[in-house]
């Protein structure tokens, strides 16, 4: 049914938690894992751009991409006997990752959501919300431990 699984990594607190979901799963389904991360376009840091020559800007990013990449390895070697697949990309994270979704072929996004609320989530809004509603296929959102509800 899933043979394919995404799970988005951003390197919160909240990344072993959704790779215990997204590996239990992957294991009942016998699938794969595609770990992705997506980094910020570096126009995002245009207002500072009179202070770094654009070779600077360039370096930089080729520096983040390198430790990017290098987290990820190290996050995929945390999940055994399931093949993982690494992405990196540069861009807005949910429109990468629905990108991601339909040219590989995904079948199920398995996710955090960070329970950002009020001024927050208006600032930065929810990557998980808008891949929830342009994903072609299923998304699993997971609020972490740590951010339950604790109503009565």
């Amino acid at each position: 049914m899933f043979s394919r699984i995404l799970v988005p990594i951003d390197f919160s607190e909240y990344t072993p938690d959704i790779l215990t979901y997204a590996t239990e799963i992957a294991q009942k389904f016998s699938s794969t894992i595609h770990l992705i991360h997506v980094i910020p376009n570096m126009g995002y840091f245009a207002p500072y751009e009179s202070f770094m020559a654009a070779e600077n800007i360039v370096a930089v990013q080729k520096g983040v991409e390198s430790e990017v990449e290098r987290d990820l390895a190290e996050v995929a070697k945390k999940i055994t006997g399931i093949p993982v697949t690494r992405a990196v990309r540069r861009g807005v994270s949910f429109v990468e990752i629905v990108e991601y979704v339909k040219t590989e072929g995904i079948d199920l996004v398995i996710m955090a959501t960070h329970g950002r609320g009020g001024l927050e989530h208006i600032i930065i809004g929810s990557a998980a919300e808008k891949v929830v509603r342009k994903s072609p296929c299923p998304v699993l959102t997971i609020r972490p431990a740590k951010k339950q509800f604790k109503g009565k």
